[in-house]
């Protein structure tokens, strides 16, 4: 079982690494090099840690005690490749200072990592590196030294991508990101695991040289996460056929209960929007999902250009004066409209007068899901913008003082 994990996890991670490598051309983003150079550093260690690997090595003293110090070291390489993915996605470029920072970090990390292997003196002895009594606790520390260092390089990537996806609509695109997010929680645990082993470190002075079974389930786990989500503009037509229908149906479930807030302050000053009053507000199954989805989309489109007269003139100077920086300027806009459109027609108010009825609803080009993806956006300002707060505020302490 580990064997097979562990050689699951490498060739996963070679062959990605191997791909990236060749279509990857002198200019790229350099997030893409830093990914394919995790990819290659963490497959060349596992597959040089799997059992049968080790066993083939552990006829060869002293050049087994030379492998397992430069997969370790790989391994910590492929963890600074990490970092420097997160530091490549931020909007802005980073200080060439932070840059150097990091570097000089992570070539501490390396060194000190190196040394602690040495000097804790570890031999290869029935498999096991075991190391004398006296070196036990540096043994340990370098397992404290790699799960601290690991696990806070993907806890900085996982936010960064978390960050990145928060900012995208609905698509390949953000599913590759949230795949990402999710490989790199595991991989998380996946580091974290080497402290299990410090009891043995301190106790009998052994360190295993292969992964243990878990070890390589969730390094497998990892690189097929890790895999899918850099992959996942590749293989994301597969979604629009029968194979790709469960997750149409999720993605159409889901986005029908996440609009329920914005349909349900439209439907109840508007009740004549919905297009069937009997079954409205039931929960759809699973497989009606995307009819009820494309459902509640129309209702809610009609109930906004419904609201037109009732927008005041001043919302998108309102909606200035409060900019949202956190969110789609064009989505706040127009949840803010909606917003102050319900003021009005719980007040009566009615916009009269020269001025032209209120903003149209923003016009998206494409699918179903593309129109659903951007109003999830609008009803999430809708519900959570300090911006749209403000602008139903004014609207209602304006329709007040003309009452």
């Amino acid at each position: 079982m580990a064997d097979l994990g562990t050689l699951l996890a490498a060739g996963v991670f070679v062959a990605f690494a191997v791909h990236r490598a060749i279509t990857i051309r002198r200019g790229a983003d350099p997030a893409q090099r830093y990914i394919a150079g995790f990819a290659g550093c963490m497959g060349t260690a596992m597959l040089f840690r799997a059992p049968v690997m080790v066993s083939a090595l552990h006829s060869l003293r002293p050049l087994d005690a030379v492998v397992v110090l430069v997969t370790h070291e790989l391994k910590t390489c492929a963890q600074a490749m990490l970092l420097f993915v997160a530091l490549s996605l931020k909007p802005s470029r980073p200080a060439r200072r932070s840059v150097q920072r990091q570097i000089l970090l992570a070539a501490a990390v390396l060194v000190i990592g190196a040394v602690a292997l040495l000097a804790a003196g570890a031999r290869a002895e029935s498999g096991p590196a075991a190391a004398p009594v006296g070196q036990r606790w540096i043994l340990a520390s370098y397992n404290v030294l790699f799960a601290t260092y690991g696990s806070w390089c993907l806890l900085v990537l996982v936010r960064e991508l978390s960050r990145q996806s928060r900012q995208l609509a609905a698509g390949p695109l953000r599913t590759g990101l949230r795949l990402m997010m999710l490989a790199g929680l595991v991989g998380t645990v996946w580091t974290l695991w080497v402290l299990t082993y410090i009891p043995t470190n301190l106790a009998h002075g052994l360190q295993a040289p292969s992964e243990d079974a878990v070890c390589s389930a969730l390094g497998a786990v990892t690189a097929v996460l890790a895999t899918g989500g850099a992959t996942a503009t590749w293989w994301a037509p597969f979604s629009e056929g029968p194979l790709g229908a469960p997750g149409r149906w999720l993605f159409a479930y889901r986005a029908h209960r996440a609009l329920e807030p914005l349909w349900s302050a439209l439907r109840t000053e508007l009740p004549q929007i919905a297009l069937d009053a009997s079954t409205a507000t039931r929960r759809p199954a699973p497989w009606r999902a995307e009819f009820a989805l494309y459902r509640r989309v129309i209702e809610i489109r009609d109930g906004h250009l419904a609201l037109r007269p009732y927008v005041p003139t001043d919302v998108p100077a309102w909606a200035a004066e409060a900019a949202d920086r956190s969110a789609d300027r064009r989505a706040v806009l127009e949840a803010a409209t909606i917003a102050a459109a319900l003021e009005g027609k719980r007040a009566g108010h009615r916009q009269v007068g020269p001025h032209p009825p209120g903003p149209a609803p923003q016009q998206i080009a494409g699918t179903i899901a593309a129109e659903a993806a951007w109003l999830l956006q609008v009803a999430t300002a809708f519900t959570s913008s300090s911006t749209v707060a403000a602008v139903r505020a004014r609207a209602r302490d304006t329709c007040d003082a003309a009452a």
